[in-house]
């Protein structure tokens, strides 16, 4: 891994029809580095891309131009196919609603991500069961997305997004619709998985209380993108 990086971002752009007097500059010349379980905020106004951002480190989208290494291995030639199974082998994702498959119930959410990297079925569900109980849903575990509570969701989702053993976690959000208990519960679970399971995430949040357990923040505007923590 080059220089200890799970995470390299070296001049990324977006933008939007760049050939035409309408051209749209979302962002310019990004520069990021995320080392092994490093965890990294970004605070960010409405429209200034954090989303289109963290959907090119995920490999969801193109960047217009620059490059984006994860574990070393640069991505801009490969194919869909490879940015899939990138995705599937090392990336989690953690959305503000939580995106979960309403005809699956919670452990049949969380198994599923496994299940997509190549683990058994059995297997998967054993996994998917204790991650669950770890984060106090024993008596939720058979119970799908509409019965249960919006923290309760976010907690199967940040499960869903860890039962694959990521490298990588991308949050977008993940507290957005959350009352502030239920923010401050699972941004908490959010980070000691983290560090718990040494996995590095890149988390967009406009919650400061939970900036400020950041190791380090960035802050990403039309003028640019600096570190302010």
């Amino acid at each position: 891994m080059s220089k200890g990086f799970v995470l390299e971002l070296k001049g990324i752009s977006k933008i939007y029809n760049e050939s035409s007097s309408d051209k749209l500059v979302i962002f310019k010349n990004i520069n990021l580095n995320i080392k092994k379980s490093e965890l990294i905020g970004i605070i960010a106004p409405s429209g200034t891309g954090k989303t289109s951002l963290l959907n090119i480190c995920g490999l969801l989208d193109l960047p217009s131009c620059g490059e984006v290494r994860i574990l070393n291995k640069n991505t801009k030639s490969l194919t869909i196919e490879m940015r899939n199974n990138i995705r599937k082998k090392y990336l989690g994702f953690v959305f503000q609603s939580s995106n979960l498959i309403n005809e699956f119930n919670a452990i049949e959410n969380v198994a599923l991500s496994r299940i997509i990297k190549g683990y058994n079925f059995p297997d998967a569900l054993d996994y998917a069961k204790k991650l669950l109980i770890n984060v106090g849903l024993k008596n939720r575990l058979y119970n799908r997305p509409l019965q249960l509570s919006g923290g309760e969701k976010q907690r199967v989702a940040i499960c869903r997004a860890i039962a694959n053993d990521p490298y990588l976690l991308l949050a977008d959000e993940p507290t957005g619709n959350l009352d502030n208990e239920n923010s401050q519960l699972v941004f908490k679970l959010l980070t000691d998985l983290v560090k718990r399971k040494n996995v590095s995430a890149l988390v967009a949040t406009h919650n400061l209380d939970l900036i400020k357990k950041m190791d380090r923040v960035f802050c990403l505007t039309k003028n640019g993108f600096k570190e302010v923590k």
